[in-house]
Order: C-alpha cells, then sequence, then structure tokens
C-alpha cells in the first residue's frame, strides 16, 4: 500500500529543486545584478539596490517555501500557495515591460510541475485511506 510519504516523493523533488534554484539564481542576483539582469535582458535600475532586494526575496521565498518541501501533507496550504504564487510570477514576468519571458517560463514550468506532482501525491494520499 502507497503511504503519503511516497506519493508526496515527486513533489518533495520537484520542491527542492525549485527551493535550490531559487537560492542559486537569488544570490546571483543578490551578487552580481549586473550580469544576471544583462542574461534575460531586462533593464538594469538605477542603483542596483532594487535587483539586490530582488535577490533577497527570491532567497526568503526558497526558504517559506521549505514547510511544503519537508511535510507537504501537513503544510497543504503552503504548498498550494507556493504553486499558486509561482503562477502569479509568471504572469507578472510575463506581462512586466519588457516581456520577460526566461524568468516567465521558469516559474511556470515550476508550477506546472509543482501542481501536477501535488495533484497526484494528494490523489494517491486520499485513494489510500479507507
Amino acid at each position: 500500500m502507497q503511504t503519503s510519504h511516497d506519493a508526496f516523493r515527486t513533489f518533495r523533488r520537484v520542491m527542492f529543486a525549485g527551493i535550490a534554484l531559487n537560492v542559486l539564481l537569488g544570490l546571483w542576483l543578490w551578487w552580481w545584478p549586473e550580469d544576471f539582469l544583462a542574461l534575460i535582458r531586462a533593464d538594469m535600475a538605477a542603483p542596483p539596490t532594487w535587483p539586490r532586494y530582488a535577490g533577497l526575496a527570491m532567497l526568503a521565498m526558497g526558504l517559506l517555501y521549505l514547510p511544503a518541501a519537508l511535510a507537504p501533507l501537513h503544510n497543504r496550504l503552503v504548498a498550494l500557495l507556493s504553486i499558486l504564487l509561482r503562477g502569479c510570477f509568471a504572469l507578472f514576468f510575463l506581462f512586466a515591460s519588457g516581456l520577460l519571458w526566461l524568468p516567465a517560463l521558469y516559474e511556470a514550468v515550476l508550477a506546472v510541475l509543482q501542481g501536477v506532482a501535488f495533484w497526484r501525491g494528494w490523489r494517491a494520499d486520499l485513494m489510500a485511506k479507507p
């Protein structure tokens, strides 16, 4: 019989991959904002304070996603909010000035992968109950 731990294994893997990417990208944006913004073809802010703040925000988001990655069934709200927020970020970057398609694609792919994995895990957990 499949346990909830087994059912959410894929979701945890996707979450930890997303957290690791957020931390790496956040550190990159925090330490070298000019290089990061040049890569995604975004305009550089006059003082680099705001891009650096965005890097710190990415680090914070990664840490705030940890409860969902560690215990997704017990932290359903955090897990569902992480999926919703990634979708909102994807829409924001898609409609931001300059059409930042690379961050939009990154967030959209992670939102879809997390959403599908969470749905499968949740469904398997519900089906395993008597």
